[in-house]
């Protein structure tokens, strides 16, 4: 059974969304979001805007076999920047289980360059983290070709390989050129607005 975030697309929730701003959010996506496709099939309306670091906060496989942080004062998480649409905002929070399996949390991150070094601009980002499962666990196995993309996609824009190789090469078992290679098609996480007189978006 997967968690919310892959089920599929989340109940259209139109009518409690403030439509009339362009941009609500800057997301950091630290796991599986790192990739700028994987956000872009996600959240359609989603502005990738580059890498940033994330000091006193360590990544790590958890028990539910998938991503989060936690706090730990000698490390740095490294995730990627978005602007997000309102709607796209409120179908993260839905597919993301707020607030029983992530709760938001706003916090300061630095922007980071092409060479993987920081710019010295932090920015106030809001993300995921799951603060009641801090255990350490067992990767899920479709969930590695997830992570492999955001390796992929996140090494052009500054992701160090050392941060890879230390922080989240040793969660993830070896895979073959294939499985490495392979590819994955994101399902928005929210449906289309629904029509005037119509039912609501398709369910999850």
């Amino acid at each position: 059974m997967y968690p919310p975030s892959m089920q599929g697309p989340a109940k259209d929730r139109s009518e409690e969304v403030d439509t009339s701003r362009r941009f609500s959010e800057v997301y950091f996506g630290y796991a599986s979001n790192l990739a700028p496709s994987t956000m872009k099939g996600r959240c359609p309306d989603s502005v990738f805007c580059g890498l940033a670091k994330l000091k006193g906060w360590r990544w790590q496989i958890n028990s539910t076999r998938y991503a989060n942080i936690v706090p730990s004062e000698e490390h740095t998480v490294y995730g990627a920047l978005f602007f997000l649409s309102p709607r796209d905002e409120a179908g993260l929070d839905h597919s993301e289980g707020v607030p029983w399996l992530y709760e938001k949390q706003w916090l300061e991150c630095e922007r980071v360059q092409p060479d993987g070094n920081g710019t010295g601009q932090t920015v106030p980002c809001m993300t995921y983290v799951d603060v009641q499962r801090p255990d350490e666990g067992v990767i899920e196995p479709d969930y590695v070709v997830w992570i492999n993309k955001a390796i992929r996609e996140a090494k052009p824009y500054g992701l160090p390989a050392d941060y890879v190789e230390n922080n989240i090469r040793k969660y993830i078992p070896p895979t073959s050129p294939e499985e490495e290679a392979r590819e994955i098609q994101m399902i928005r996480v929210m449906a289309p607005r629904a029509r005037p007189g119509g039912g609501g978006g398709p369910g999850g």
